[in-house]
């Protein structure tokens, strides 16, 4: 891991002093890390290394790896220690699953509290989103997006659950800079706006099951390359 330390560097500088904890700065600097590619999947993540290029002593550093886990980023295996998660077909397909019942529900809950004051950001949110090109401002952007859109301030632990599970394919989409939405210009974001426009639920509802059927359709044919059938 001795190849990483210049990066994790760069991660802790580039954050400067906003880190509340030493718990934090460990957890945000290693998640980042996962994240960004730093640490690939497959990857032994060594605590002792980890202390000494943060900074902090191997505690924090044991704390950010079990919320790391429990949030599905890394893995404990016996003899080998925190391991970092490698997205699977069928791990993908069970994250949609359950992100299609989860984001249609918090959808519908956020849809009967919609303001016009709502309304307008999501409308400047999805213009704003319409023309990234860089994959980590897109995923950022489009995290604005849709915690506006489930109505975070009022839903907030639905939002997180949703965040976490999407966390875990949008690292790989920028491990291998995968095209999973359309080309800027030409994004559907948009399109929901109109069903918000005119209060109709179930056609919000189907709009976000095709959209996540489709991101997954493209993400699955990326991960076949990395899982060929025997």
């Amino acid at each position: 891991m001795a190849e990483h330390a210049a990066d994790l560097t760069e991660i802790v500088d580039r954050h400067g002093r906003q880190f509340r904890t030493v718990g934090d700065m460990a957890y945000e600097v290693i998640r980042e890390g996962i994240r960004s590619g730093v640490f690939q999947p497959g990857e032994r993540l060594r605590q002792d290394a980890l202390a000494t290029q943060i900074g902090v002593s191997r505690i924090p550093v044991r704390s950010a790896l079990m919320k790391l886990e429990s949030e599905g980023l890394i893995t404990f295996e016996p003899y080998r220690g925190a391991i970092v998660n490698t997205l699977t077909p069928d791990a993908a397909r069970e994250i949609y699953e359950i992100r299609k019942v989860l984001e249609a529900h918090a959808l519908r809950n956020a849809m009967t509290a919609m303001t016009p004051e709502r309304l307008a950001r999501l409308e400047q949110l999805a213009a704003e989103l319409n023309e990234v090109e860089v994959a980590e401002e897109f995923l950022q952007r489009r995290a604005e997006f849709y915690h506006e859109l489930y109505d975070e301030k009022r839903q907030p632990r639905l939002v997180a659950m949703i965040d976490r599970l999407r966390e875990e394919v949008g690292r790989f989409s920028i491990e291998h800079n995968l095209n999973y939405t359309r080309p800027p210009g030409d994004r559907d974001h948009a399109l929901l706006l109109g069903f918000l426009q005119t209060d109709d639920a179930d056609g919000a509802t189907a709009w976000l099951h095709a959209h996540l059927d489709k991101v997954l359709e493209r993400l699955l044919t990326r991960l076949a390359h990395e899982y060929p059938v025997q």
